[in-house]
């Protein structure tokens, strides 16, 4: 009597925890799937594509999503920089291990570029920032369509 009584009782439990299981589906009022040697491609009305970039360029929508990774388009230089007073008040100082040539660009937070320089067969380069308003920036250093993008923190 007790095991009827708990077969009872633990049936219908099974078909709510089975009504649970989320796979990756989707239900869509219209869609296709197309494919060839060398991609396959799925659509489904009223989902929002999504990019995902790695070795290879995969275009998915929806639940087809896998991770997520953020490619950087920065490639670092080579050469060791030193970019000091962090933070600073006025002039700030940056210090390649040989001489160079590079740009330098300061941007602030919203994109706009603040200032831009040179730096031709230097081994140091000291931006004055007295002129510009306290707060946060990116500093890029470019050489050879590589960059080094540091904080920099302006302060009164």
């Amino acid at each position: 009597m007790k095991n009827l009584f708990l077969i009872i009782c633990v049936i219908p439990f099974c078909g709510i925890a089975k009504a649970q299981h989320l796979s990756p589906s989707v239900i869509g009022s219209a869609g296709a799937s197309f494919s060839n040697s060398t991609a396959n491609t799925d659509l489904t009305l009223g989902e929002v594509a999504t990019a995902t970039y790695s070795s290879n360029i995969i275009l998915t929508q929806g639940f087809h999503q896998g991770t997520i990774e953020v490619a950087s388009a920065v490639i670092e230089i080579e050469e060791v920089v030193r970019v000091y007073p962090n933070p600073t008040t006025s002039l700030l100082n940056i210090e390649l291990e040989k001489d160079g040539n590079l740009e330098v660009v300061l941007i602030d937070i919203s994109g706009k570029i603040v200032l831009q320089d040179k730096m031709q067969n230097e081994h140091t380069k000291q931006l004055d920032l007295s002129h510009i308003r306290q707060g946060n920036y990116f500093l890029q250093i470019i050489k050879d369509n590589k960059k080094s993008v540091y904080q920099i923190n302006k302060t009164k």
